[in-house]
Protein backbone atom coordinates (compact mmCIF):
# COMPACT_ATOMS: atom_id res chain seq x y z
CA UNK A 1 0.00 0.00 0.00
CA UNK A 2 1.82 3.02 -1.24
CA UNK A 3 0.99 6.65 -1.70
CA UNK A 4 -0.25 7.50 -5.18
CA UNK A 5 2.33 10.24 -5.40
CA UNK A 6 5.19 8.09 -4.17
CA UNK A 7 4.45 5.37 -6.68
CA UNK A 8 5.23 7.79 -9.47
CA UNK A 9 8.79 8.49 -10.53
CA UNK A 10 8.36 12.22 -9.84
CA UNK A 11 6.91 11.33 -7.16
CA UNK A 12 -8.41 30.54 1.75
CA UNK A 13 -9.56 32.33 0.02
CA UNK A 14 -13.00 32.32 1.55
CA UNK A 15 -14.63 30.35 4.32
CA UNK A 16 -15.35 26.67 3.67
CA UNK A 17 -19.01 27.25 2.83
CA UNK A 18 -17.97 28.79 -0.47
CA UNK A 19 -17.14 27.08 -3.71
CA UNK A 20 -15.14 27.75 -6.83
CA UNK A 21 -17.62 27.10 -9.64
CA UNK A 22 -17.78 30.76 -10.62
CA UNK A 23 -14.07 31.23 -11.09
CA UNK A 24 -13.63 32.52 -14.67
CA UNK A 25 -12.79 29.65 -17.00
CA UNK A 26 -9.66 31.44 -18.16
CA UNK A 27 -8.31 31.23 -14.61
CA UNK A 28 -8.85 27.49 -14.40
CA UNK A 29 -6.85 26.50 -17.48
CA UNK A 30 -3.64 24.49 -17.44
CA UNK A 31 -1.58 27.46 -18.60
CA UNK A 32 -2.75 29.97 -15.99
CA UNK A 33 0.28 31.78 -14.64
CA UNK A 34 -1.14 33.76 -11.72
CA UNK A 35 -2.54 32.51 -8.39
CA UNK A 36 -6.31 32.81 -8.25
CA UNK A 37 -6.74 33.62 -4.59
CA UNK A 38 -4.84 36.01 -2.35
CA UNK A 39 -6.02 36.33 1.23
CA UNK A 40 -4.31 39.07 3.21
CA UNK A 41 -4.59 40.34 6.76
CA UNK A 42 -4.44 44.03 7.59
CA UNK A 43 -3.86 44.70 11.30
CA UNK A 44 -7.00 46.43 12.53
CA UNK A 45 -8.64 46.00 9.13
CA UNK A 46 -9.39 42.28 8.96
CA UNK A 47 -9.10 39.97 5.99
CA UNK A 48 -9.45 40.76 2.32
CA UNK A 49 -9.81 38.14 -0.40
CA UNK A 50 -9.67 38.33 -4.17
CA UNK A 51 -11.76 36.07 -6.38
CA UNK A 52 -15.44 35.46 -7.02
CA UNK A 53 -16.84 32.44 -5.22
CA UNK A 54 -20.23 30.81 -4.72
CA UNK A 55 -21.64 28.53 -1.98
CA UNK A 56 -20.30 24.99 -1.59
CA UNK A 57 -22.88 22.45 -0.39
CA UNK A 58 -22.19 21.54 3.24
CA UNK A 59 -22.49 17.83 2.46
CA UNK A 60 -22.40 16.36 -1.02
CA UNK A 61 -21.84 12.80 0.22
CA UNK A 62 -25.45 11.64 0.48
CA UNK A 63 -26.49 11.01 -3.12
CA UNK A 64 -25.78 7.40 -4.07
CA UNK A 65 -25.88 6.53 -7.80
CA UNK A 66 -28.10 3.73 -9.07
CA UNK A 67 -25.22 1.48 -10.17
CA UNK A 68 -24.69 -1.29 -7.64
CA UNK A 69 -20.94 -1.19 -7.23
CA UNK A 70 -19.84 -2.37 -10.65
CA UNK A 71 -16.35 -1.06 -9.91
CA UNK A 72 -15.57 -2.84 -6.68
CA UNK A 73 -15.68 -2.72 -2.89
CA UNK A 74 -14.59 0.07 -0.55
CA UNK A 75 -13.21 -1.05 2.81
CA UNK A 76 -13.38 1.63 5.48
CA UNK A 77 -10.46 1.29 7.90
CA UNK A 78 -8.43 3.25 10.40
CA UNK A 79 -4.84 2.92 9.28
CA UNK A 80 -2.12 2.62 11.89
CA UNK A 81 -0.93 5.80 13.54
CA UNK A 82 2.46 4.20 14.13
CA UNK A 83 4.44 2.98 17.13
CA UNK A 84 7.42 4.06 19.26
CA UNK A 85 6.03 7.59 19.63
CA UNK A 86 8.37 10.40 20.66
CA UNK A 87 6.46 13.51 21.76
CA UNK A 88 3.49 12.50 19.63
CA UNK A 89 5.56 11.60 16.57
CA UNK A 90 5.83 8.19 14.92
CA UNK A 91 7.89 7.87 11.76
CA UNK A 92 7.75 5.60 8.76
CA UNK A 93 11.28 5.76 7.43
CA UNK A 94 11.50 5.24 3.70
CA UNK A 95 14.79 7.14 3.46
CA UNK A 96 18.46 6.24 3.69
CA UNK A 97 18.87 8.48 6.75
CA UNK A 98 18.44 7.92 10.49
CA UNK A 99 16.61 10.75 12.26
CA UNK A 100 16.82 11.68 15.94
CA UNK A 101 13.26 12.90 16.52
CA UNK A 102 13.81 14.15 20.06
CA UNK A 103 16.81 16.34 19.22
CA UNK A 104 15.21 17.74 16.07
CA UNK A 105 12.02 18.66 17.94
CA UNK A 106 14.07 20.81 20.31
CA UNK A 107 15.27 23.06 17.49
CA UNK A 108 13.00 25.69 15.98
CA UNK A 109 12.79 25.50 12.19
CA UNK A 110 14.18 28.55 10.45
CA UNK A 111 10.83 29.80 9.20
CA UNK A 112 10.00 33.49 9.29
CA UNK A 113 6.35 34.15 10.15
CA UNK A 114 5.31 37.73 10.89
CA UNK A 115 2.14 39.74 11.51
CA UNK A 116 2.04 41.31 8.09
CA UNK A 117 -0.24 42.13 5.18
CA UNK A 118 2.22 40.18 3.02
CA UNK A 119 1.51 36.49 2.28
CA UNK A 120 3.20 34.06 4.66
CA UNK A 121 1.87 30.74 3.32
CA UNK A 122 1.30 29.19 -0.10
CA UNK A 123 -1.15 26.33 -0.49
CA UNK A 124 -0.81 24.62 -3.88
CA UNK A 125 -1.31 21.30 -5.67
CA UNK A 126 1.12 19.42 -7.91
CA UNK A 127 -1.59 16.84 -8.68
CA UNK A 128 -4.47 19.29 -8.78
CA UNK A 129 -7.06 16.97 -10.32
CA UNK A 130 -6.83 14.27 -7.63
CA UNK A 131 -10.42 13.98 -6.44
CA UNK A 132 -12.66 12.24 -3.92
CA UNK A 133 -15.92 10.32 -3.89
CA UNK A 134 -19.18 12.27 -3.74
CA UNK A 135 -20.93 9.50 -1.78
CA UNK A 136 -20.21 6.50 0.44
CA UNK A 137 -22.06 3.22 -0.02
CA UNK A 138 -19.35 0.62 0.64
CA UNK A 139 -18.62 0.31 -3.07
CA UNK A 140 -17.56 2.35 -6.08
CA UNK A 141 -18.71 2.36 -9.68
CA UNK A 142 -16.70 2.22 -12.88
CA UNK A 143 -18.05 5.65 -13.75
CA UNK A 144 -16.56 7.23 -10.60
CA UNK A 145 -13.66 9.48 -11.53
CA UNK A 146 -10.36 9.46 -9.65
CA UNK A 147 -9.37 12.78 -11.28
CA UNK A 148 -11.46 15.82 -11.95
CA UNK A 149 -11.03 19.50 -12.77
CA UNK A 150 -14.15 20.22 -10.70
CA UNK A 151 -12.64 22.10 -7.76
CA UNK A 152 -15.57 21.21 -5.50
CA UNK A 153 -14.54 17.54 -5.81
CA UNK A 154 -10.74 17.60 -5.95
CA UNK A 155 -7.91 18.57 -3.60
CA UNK A 156 -8.57 22.27 -4.25
CA UNK A 157 -11.59 22.01 -1.93
CA UNK A 158 -9.24 20.82 0.81
CA UNK A 159 -6.86 23.70 0.07
CA UNK A 160 -9.76 26.11 0.52
CA UNK A 161 -10.60 24.61 3.89
CA UNK A 162 -6.98 25.05 5.01
CA UNK A 163 -6.89 28.65 3.83
CA UNK A 164 -10.15 29.41 5.64
CA UNK A 165 -8.53 28.43 8.93
CA UNK A 166 -5.39 30.44 8.19
CA UNK A 167 -7.67 33.37 7.42
CA UNK A 168 -9.45 32.93 10.74
CA UNK A 169 -6.06 32.99 12.49
CA UNK A 170 -5.03 36.20 10.66
CA UNK A 171 -2.29 34.51 8.66
CA UNK A 172 -2.08 35.81 5.09
CA UNK A 173 -2.04 33.05 2.48
CA UNK A 174 -2.17 32.40 -1.22
CA UNK A 175 -4.05 29.44 -2.64
CA UNK A 176 -2.80 28.59 -6.10
CA UNK A 177 -5.07 26.28 -8.10
CA UNK A 178 -2.97 25.89 -11.24
CA UNK A 179 -3.61 22.50 -12.85
CA UNK A 180 -0.23 20.78 -13.19
CA UNK A 181 -1.27 17.17 -13.89
CA UNK A 182 -3.63 17.54 -16.85
CA UNK A 183 -3.78 16.89 -19.73
CA UNK A 184 -0.43 15.23 -19.01
CA UNK A 185 0.33 13.59 -15.64
CA UNK A 186 4.05 13.00 -16.07
CA UNK A 187 6.16 16.08 -15.52
CA UNK A 188 3.73 17.55 -12.98
CA UNK A 189 6.51 18.27 -10.46
CA UNK A 190 8.58 20.02 -13.10
CA UNK A 191 5.60 22.22 -13.89
CA UNK A 192 4.64 22.89 -10.27
CA UNK A 193 8.19 23.91 -9.32
CA UNK A 194 7.98 26.68 -11.91
CA UNK A 195 4.66 27.86 -10.48
CA UNK A 196 6.03 27.96 -6.95
CA UNK A 197 9.23 29.72 -7.99
CA UNK A 198 7.22 32.41 -9.75
CA UNK A 199 4.99 32.98 -6.72
CA UNK A 200 7.98 33.08 -4.35
CA UNK A 201 9.64 35.63 -6.59
CA UNK A 202 6.50 37.75 -6.56
CA UNK A 203 5.90 37.27 -2.82
CA UNK A 204 9.27 36.75 -1.07
CA UNK A 205 7.51 36.99 2.30
CA UNK A 206 6.25 33.40 1.84
CA UNK A 207 8.23 30.89 3.88
CA UNK A 208 5.76 27.98 4.04
CA UNK A 209 4.64 25.99 0.98
CA UNK A 210 2.18 23.13 1.47
CA UNK A 211 1.55 20.81 -1.48
CA UNK A 212 -1.83 19.14 -0.87
CA UNK A 213 -2.43 15.71 -2.44
CA UNK A 214 -4.71 12.74 -1.83
CA UNK A 215 -3.60 9.13 -1.63
CA UNK A 216 -4.84 6.00 -3.41
CA UNK A 217 -4.71 2.77 -1.37
CA UNK A 218 -5.74 -0.58 -2.83
CA UNK A 219 -6.21 -3.97 -1.20
CA UNK A 220 -6.68 -5.57 -4.61
CA UNK A 221 -7.81 -4.66 -8.12
CA UNK A 222 -11.41 -4.52 -6.93
CA UNK A 223 -11.00 -3.38 -3.32
CA UNK A 224 -9.99 0.09 -2.17
CA UNK A 225 -9.16 1.21 1.34
CA UNK A 226 -10.85 4.28 2.81
CA UNK A 227 -8.70 5.62 5.68
CA UNK A 228 -11.16 7.26 8.08
CA UNK A 229 -11.30 8.38 11.71
CA UNK A 230 -14.15 9.92 13.69
CA UNK A 231 -13.24 13.25 15.28
CA UNK A 232 -15.82 15.00 17.48
CA UNK A 233 -18.59 12.87 16.03
CA UNK A 234 -17.68 13.53 12.39
CA UNK A 235 -15.84 11.34 9.93
CA UNK A 236 -12.49 12.72 8.79
CA UNK A 237 -10.00 11.41 6.25
CA UNK A 238 -6.72 10.29 7.77
CA UNK A 239 -3.70 12.30 6.65
CA UNK A 240 0.01 11.72 6.08
CA UNK A 241 2.84 14.25 6.01
CA UNK A 242 5.72 13.45 3.66
CA UNK A 243 9.04 15.14 4.41
CA UNK A 244 12.14 14.92 2.25
CA UNK A 245 15.43 14.26 4.02
CA UNK A 246 17.45 13.59 0.88
CA UNK A 247 20.40 15.68 -0.24
CA UNK A 248 22.83 14.86 -3.03
CA UNK A 249 24.95 16.58 -5.63
CA UNK A 250 22.43 15.58 -8.29
CA UNK A 251 19.37 16.60 -6.26
CA UNK A 252 20.50 19.17 -3.69
CA UNK A 253 18.42 19.84 -0.58
CA UNK A 254 20.93 21.23 1.92
CA UNK A 255 18.34 22.64 4.33
CA UNK A 256 16.31 19.43 4.69
CA UNK A 257 16.61 19.55 8.48
CA UNK A 258 14.58 22.78 8.58
CA UNK A 259 11.71 21.15 6.68
CA UNK A 260 11.92 18.08 8.91
CA UNK A 261 11.76 20.19 12.08
CA UNK A 262 8.65 21.87 10.75
CA UNK A 263 7.11 18.52 9.81
CA UNK A 264 7.82 17.08 13.25
CA UNK A 265 6.11 20.00 15.01
CA UNK A 266 3.06 19.81 12.80
CA UNK A 267 2.83 16.01 13.13
CA UNK A 268 3.12 16.23 16.92
CA UNK A 269 0.44 18.91 17.19
CA UNK A 270 -2.00 17.05 14.93
CA UNK A 271 -1.52 13.67 16.62
CA UNK A 272 -1.80 14.94 20.18
CA UNK A 273 -4.87 17.11 19.53
CA UNK A 274 -6.68 14.78 17.10
CA UNK A 275 -5.61 11.26 18.01
CA UNK A 276 -5.91 8.91 15.06
CA UNK A 277 -6.08 11.49 12.29
CA UNK A 278 -2.42 11.14 11.32
CA UNK A 279 -0.68 8.22 9.72
CA UNK A 280 3.04 8.07 10.61
CA UNK A 281 5.21 10.90 9.32
CA UNK A 282 6.77 9.51 6.14
CA UNK A 283 10.36 10.57 5.55
CA UNK A 284 11.82 9.93 2.09
CA UNK A 285 14.87 10.71 -0.01
CA UNK A 286 12.82 12.05 -2.94
CA UNK A 287 12.82 15.85 -2.90
CA UNK A 288 9.29 16.72 -4.08
CA UNK A 289 10.30 20.37 -4.58
CA UNK A 290 10.77 20.81 -0.82
CA UNK A 291 14.11 22.54 -1.38
CA UNK A 292 12.35 25.79 -2.32
CA UNK A 293 11.70 26.94 1.25
CA UNK A 294 12.52 25.78 4.78
CA UNK A 295 8.81 25.21 5.37
CA UNK A 296 7.88 23.07 2.37
CA UNK A 297 5.89 19.88 2.94
CA UNK A 298 3.74 17.43 0.98
CA UNK A 299 0.56 16.30 2.74
CA UNK A 300 -1.71 13.48 1.61
CA UNK A 301 -5.28 14.16 2.76
CA UNK A 302 -7.30 10.97 2.61
CA UNK A 303 -7.55 8.66 -0.39
CA UNK A 304 -9.64 8.38 -3.53
CA UNK A 305 -12.28 6.40 -1.60
CA UNK A 306 -12.83 9.11 1.00
CA UNK A 307 -15.69 11.51 0.44
CA UNK A 308 -15.21 15.19 -0.29
CA UNK A 309 -16.84 16.03 3.05
CA UNK A 310 -14.39 13.85 4.98
CA UNK A 311 -11.40 15.35 3.18
CA UNK A 312 -12.61 18.91 3.63
CA UNK A 313 -13.17 18.33 7.36
CA UNK A 314 -9.57 17.10 7.61
CA UNK A 315 -8.52 20.22 5.74
CA UNK A 316 -10.24 22.30 8.43
CA UNK A 317 -8.37 20.42 11.15
CA UNK A 318 -5.08 20.70 9.27
CA UNK A 319 -5.53 24.43 8.67
CA UNK A 320 -6.40 25.13 12.28
CA UNK A 321 -3.41 23.17 13.58
CA UNK A 322 -1.07 24.63 10.98
CA UNK A 323 -2.07 28.11 12.14
CA UNK A 324 -1.32 27.15 15.74
CA UNK A 325 2.14 25.85 14.85
CA UNK A 326 2.94 28.89 12.71
CA UNK A 327 1.88 31.25 15.48
CA UNK A 328 4.53 29.66 17.74
CA UNK A 329 7.12 30.55 15.08
CA UNK A 330 6.16 34.22 14.70
CA UNK A 331 8.97 36.71 15.02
Amino acid sequence: MLSAGIMQPEGGAQMLCERLSRIPAAQQGDNRSEPVFLTTYTPGGGMQTSGELSPLPKDISGVVPSEAGDGGKIVEIQMTTGSNFIQGVAIKNGSSRTVDISSQLKIKPDIKITDSVNPQVLIMHTHTTECYMSYYAGYYNKSDESRSKDHTRNVVAVGEAICAQLRAANIAAIHDVTVHDSPKYSGAYERSVQTVKKILEQYPSISVVIDIHRDAIYKSKTERYKPTITINGRKAAQMMIIASVGNSAAVPHPNWQQNLRFALRLQSALHTQYTGIMRPLYIVDSRYNQHLTNGSLLIEVGADSNTVSEAVYSGEILGKTLAQVLNTLKQ
